[in-house]
């Protein structure tokens, strides 16, 4: 779901009622759905309250760079993982 659907849900009810139809057609057709640019927690919280458990953006964090992305997250996420093993993830 774009950003430009998340980005009122705070202060507009009428977006609010946008996203939870959004929402409930994607349920019915079992098609999952990521809301992007999520960049507040209040709108990661009206998110899942909508059921929407899928959110990226800004308030995890910035777009980070394969390389950057493996040290914060995979390195960190096993601390026994085999260095030699990471490089063979990179895909460059």
């Amino acid at each position: 779901m774009d950003r430009g659907f998340i980005r009122n849900i705070e202060h507009d009810e009428r977006a609010i009622q946008l996203v939870a139809l959004i929402l409930d057609i994607a349920r019915n057709l079992k098609v999952p759905v990521i809301a992007e640019g999520v960049e507040t927690g209040k709108q990661v919280e009206l998110l899942k309250e909508l059921g929407c458990g899928l959110v990226q953006g800004y308030f995890f964090s910035r777009p980070l760079h394969a390389s950057e992305f493996e040290a914060k997250y995979v390195r960190n996420a096993r601390p026994d993982a085999d260095p030699a093993q990471s490089e063979s993830l990179k895909g460059d």
